[in-house]
């Protein structure tokens, strides 16, 4: 890489788009020559500025040193999940494109789910013994449908239908009018008697007197105006050739939807799915897998999108059905245009994720139990799925079944690699690569300086470190984020502080401005007291004014015992 610096004396600012292709052809050249087999065609791809070559690039595991195809993937990582490379496409219209696809997907699944309902020889019998034994799992994982009062509801960090994501505060969401699907509609009652302050508050009608007050608190009844309204259908980036699809729910749909993904999450513990660890887990299974090839990781193209309407139906105990059925958002709006969802929820619903493991897991799992494979190691995270090689031909013709799609990029069953939950393991060393995702910037490249020092590639880390603007550096030690550079730091230390008994030392970082939105809400703030108390707010964020997003950055400094050395 060429020395000159490539970022402003702004952490934040990002180079063009010019400037940011420049240097990351630059940065990729190194990888490229020492892509071994890929060599040749990689060069050839930069050469050509073939961006869609690139970003469409895969390799065969097969072949190959593990040095090789990792020098391969860096290359092509440095492209494929570039927001601003020109590959000449509409990623929004690519992304409506797979929506109309997976709904389209899903209306079929109804379909020969529906027939085979009429008809049970329409279902082969390896599948419906699956399907039987999986249904029977999930049965025993969810037990009884809990009545509303056991939820833990809360909001969550985004938009919905009624507030904007820049105004995405539980303060904003509180003052706001209650809002929520035609789904919802038939239990609307229940759900505002189990937020009673809440209810109270957007009551419609004000007493304006003292009496009026008294008369309205010990009436047994008062009237709440909810606003019934559709989803939202947006896209948001994803990678270079396309955005990803969301829906926006409506306040009190979302509002209960994280509780129920909250209750999920729960159960789902009982047989050693923790969701808050389960990532970790399923790398480590990878990472086996890639020496023993025990262990397939199976992924699945749009999981989420295509989750259909019947195969909920077909899977989940009836009164669960209806229960979650209550809290989707069944129409959605685009463009002004309404749209009736195939699918049963989408990503942006609060409970889909949960719902999608607790699937995705009890199938794997069944198909262990069809073919009486052991089942310990068989885990799901999403639709990262790790299963033994032996269930993956029964997984896959199940989940066809059933509509879904195995993405063969990221699924791997047999051979030296395996891929789960952002580990990448070809025979047991961890080859994944450094993503690019926005224009080059100070702050991107503390990130790529501190992956290279992360991964022993200290040459590579100097060469980037020579792109950054001198106002910037600053360095200290590992584990506290990419805030400053990883390496051999300067310790500060106040000498008052060590002849008070202090030990430790300081070493600066940058870290983020978060929004905030500061602004007196008449129900909002009347709401928020008790509120965040029944949310436990020692677990969430301390500042309830921030918003999604940041307004630049500031340079903290940070006590630590480390010490000030970098072993290389």
């Amino acid at each position: 890489m060429a020395k000159s610096v490539i970022c402003s004396a702004d952490w934040c600012a990002e180079a063009s788009d010019e400037e940011t292709l420049h240097f990351l052809i630059e940065a990729a050249r190194p990888h490229v020559d020492q892509a071994g087999p890929y060599r040749d065609e990689l060069s050839k791809l930069l050469e050509n500025h073939d961006w869609a070559g690139l970003a469409n690039y895969s390799q065969n595991y097969g072949t190959g040193d593990t040095d090789s195809h990792y020098h391969a993937r860096q290359a092509v990582a440095f492209f494929s999940k570039l927001e601003s490379l020109p590959l000449g496409v509409d990623r929004s219209a690519v992304a409506w494109e797979s929506f109309l696809t997976s709904e389209s997907k899903c209306r079929e699944t109804n379909r020969r789910l529906r027939d085979a309902r009429l008809d049970g020889t329409k279902t082969p019998s390896s599948v419906a013994s699956v399907l039987f034994a999986a249904q029977r799992k999930i049965s025993d994982i969810l037990g009884p449908v809990p009545c509303l009062s056991k939820l833990k509801v809360s909001f969550g960090s985004g938009a919905n239908t009624t507030i904007k994501a820049k105004a995405s505060t539980a303060k904003w969401k509180l003052d706001a009018q209650p809002a929520c699907s035609n789904e919802l509609v038939p239990i609307l009652g229940s759900v505002l008697s189990n937020i009673p302050h809440y209810a109270y508050e957007h009551r419609t009608t004000a007493a304006s007197t003292l009496l009026e007050r008294l008369e309205e608190h010990m009436a047994e009844t008062f009237h709440v105006d909810v606003l019934i309204t559709d989803g939202l259908l947006q896209f948001v980036p994803k990678n270079a050739k396309t955005d990803r699809s969301i829906v926006v729910e409506p306040m009190l749909n979302s509002l209960f939807q994280k509780g129920i993904g909250l209750y999920i999450k729960q159960k789902l513990r009982k047989i050693g799915i923790d969701i808050r660890t389960q990532s970790e887990q399923n790398k480590e299974l990878a990472r086996r897998a890639s020496v023993d090839q025990s262990l397939a990781t199976i992924d699945l193209s749009a999981a989420s999108d295509t989750i259909s309407l019947e195969t909920v139906a077909e899977l989940l105990p009836l009164d669960w059905y209806c229960f979650l059925r209550n809290f989707r958002t069944g129409n959605v709006s685009y463009q002004g245009n309404r749209i009736t969802l195939e699918k049963f929820s989408s990503m942006g619903n609060g409970f889909t994720f949960e719902l999608e493991t607790l699937l995705f897991v009890s199938l794997a799992r069944a198909c262990c139990a069809v073919l009486r494979i052991g089942d310990s190691e068989c885990t799901s995270y999403g639709d990262d799925i790790v299963i033994p090689t032996g269930a993956v031909s029964l997984l896959k013709e199940t989940l066809e079944y059933l509509g879904f799609e195995l993405n063969v990029e990221k699924s791997f069953s047999f051979g030296p690699f395996r891929e789960s939950c952002g580990g990448d393991f070809l025979d047991g060393f961890d080859i994944r690569p450094f993503f690019q995702k926005k224009n080059v910037s100070g702050q991107t490249l503390f990130s790529l300086h501190n992956f290279y020092m992360r991964t022993f590639q200290f040459e590579r880390a100097l060469e980037v470190e020579s792109r950054i603007h001198p106002d910037l550096i600053q360095k200290g030690p590992d584990g506290y984020g990419d805030g400053h550079l990883i390496g051999d730091w300067s310790q500060a230390a106040r000498s008052f502080k060590r002849d008070l008994g202090w030990e430790g030392v300081l070493f600066c970082t940058f870290a983020k401005k978060q929004k905030t939105l500061k602004r007196k809400l008449k129900r909002g703030d009347r709401l928020f007291p008790s509120y965040s108390i029944y949310v436990s707010y020692e677990t969430e964020p301390s500042d309830h004014n921030t918003v999604r997003g940041d307004e630049g950055y500031k340079r903290i400094s940070i006590y630590t015992l480390s010490t000030g050395v970098f072993s290389r």
